[in-house]
C-alpha cells in the first residue's frame, strides 16, 4: 500500500485569492476613515508653523523653457550631488525615476540613487540618506535631496532627526510626499479588513514590511512631526497635485477620496499634506501621483518626469 504524499502548502498566487475570497463586501471596507484629516498642518495655529510661498507661476515660466529647449538651471547646479530616494513600491515598478534620473545627467549633474527599501520602514531607510550624507561630506560635496512620494518624506525626516547634516545639503526637493500623512495609507492601516490584506500580502508580494503603510497614516505622521519639526532654514521646494479624471491610472483612487471625502488628490496623496512647512510649493490640479516619476502614455499625462525634475530643481536652487 502506498503511503499518500503530504500535502502541498498552496503557492503565493493560491494564498493571495484565498484571502481575497474572505473580504467582506465592499461596504463594509469603509472603517473610521479619515474624514477631517487631509490638511491638519494648515490647521495648526498661525506662528506654531513657517508659512508656504506659492511658485507655480514661475514653475509654468521655467516649464514653458525647458520645452522649448532653454536652460533653466543655475551655474551652480554642476557643483552638488543629487540623491534621489524613490517612493513605496518602486523597487517593482519599470521605469520609475528613470526619466528623472536621465534628465539630470544630460544636464552633466552627478547623480546618485539611494539604496532604500522602498517597502521598509521610515528609520532604517533614514539611516541609509544618513549615511549618504555623510559620505558627501567626507568627499566635500553638497548634496540636494530629491525624493518621491514616500521618498519625500524620508528625505525631511533625516534632516529633522539630524539637523546637523543641514551643512551638507545644498536643498530639498519633494515631488508628491505625504508629508502630513496619506489618506489611502491611513485608511488601508485603519480598516481591520484591509489591514489584514497588506499585512498578508506585503511581505509575500514585495518582500516589504506593512508597518512602512501605517508609518504614513495621520496618527504616525503627527506624532513624528510634533516630535521632530523639519529644520525652517533649509530650502526646501514641494510638488503638491490634484487630478481627477479618467484618462488617469490613478482614477478609481481619486475618485474614491474625492466621494468619500471630498479631499482633491492625485489619487495617493491629498495636495494639502504634500506641502512641507516653510518650503516653496507648486500647486497643479492637472497631475497624478505617477505622472511626477513615471512617463505617461501619449495622450493620458500633461507633464513629462524628467522636466518637471529640471525645474524643480532649478527652483530649489534659486534664491527665495
Amino acid at each position: 500500500m502506498s503511503t499518500p504524499s503530504p500535502p502541498r502548502e498552496p503557492g503565493a498566487i493560491a494564498r493571495l485569492t484565498r484571502g481575497l475570497r474572505g473580504l467582506p463586501a465592499a461596504p463594509r471596507w469603509w472603517g473610521p476613515g479619515c474624514g477631517g484629516m487631509a490638511g491638519w498642518l494648515k490647521r495648526v495655529p498661525a506662528g506654531m508653523t513657517p508659512p508656504t510661498v506659492d511658485l507655480t507661476r514661475r514653475f509654468h515660466d521655467l516649464l514653458r523653457a525647458v520645452r522649448e529647449g532653454e536652460p533653466v538651471l543655475p551655474d551652480e547646479a554642476r557643483r552638488h550631488q543629487y540623491v534621489l530616494v524613490r517612493g513605496m513600491l518602486g523597487d517593482e515598478l519599470p521605469g520609475y525615476l528613470l526619466d528623472n534620473v536621465q534628465r539630470l545627467e544630460r544636464r552633466g549633474l552627478d547623480v546618485l540613487e539611494a539604496s532604500v527599501d522602498t517597502e521598509g520602514l521610515l528609520l532604517d531607510n533614514v539611516a541609509v540618506l544618513r549615511e549618504a550624507l555623510l559620505d558627501a561630506e567626507h568627499f566635500g560635496r553638497s548634496v540636494v535631496l530629491v525624493g518621491h512620494s514616500k521618498g519625500g518624506v524620508e528625505c525631511t525626516a533625516v534632516l529633522a532627526l539630524y539637523p546637523e547634516l543641514r551643512r551638507v545639503v545644498r536643498a530639498v526637493v519633494t515631488l508628491q510626499a505625504p508629508y502630513g500623512g496619506s489618506s489611502i495609507a491611513h485608511d488601508l492601516a485603519s480598516t481591520p479588513d484591509m489591514r489584514r490584506l497588506i499585512d498578508f500580502a506585503f511581505p509575500l508580494l514585495f518582500h516589504g514590511v506593512s508597518r512602512s503603510v501605517e508609518e504614513l497614516s495621520y496618527p504616525q505622521r503627527m506624532a513624528f512631526i510634533r516630535q521632530h519639526p523639519y529644520p525652517a532654514d533649509i530650502p526646501t521646494v514641494s510638488l503638491a497635485t490634484s487630478r481627477l479624471s479618467r484618462l488617469s491610472s490613478l482614477y478609481p483612487l481619486q475618485r474614491y477620496l474625492d466621494e468619500r471625502y471630498r479631499y482633491a488628490s492625485d489619487g495617493m496623496v491629498t495636495a494639502l499634506d504634500a506641502e512641507v512647512p516653510g518650503a516653496r510649493v507648486v500647486r497643479l490640479d492637472d497631475m497624478d501621483h505617477a505622472e511626477a516619476a513615471l512617463r505617461a502614455f501619449p495622450g493620458l499625462g500633461r507633464y513629462h518626469p524628467g522636466d518637471v525634475t529640471e525645474v524643480m530643481v532649478a527652483l530649489a536652487l534659486q534664491t527665495p
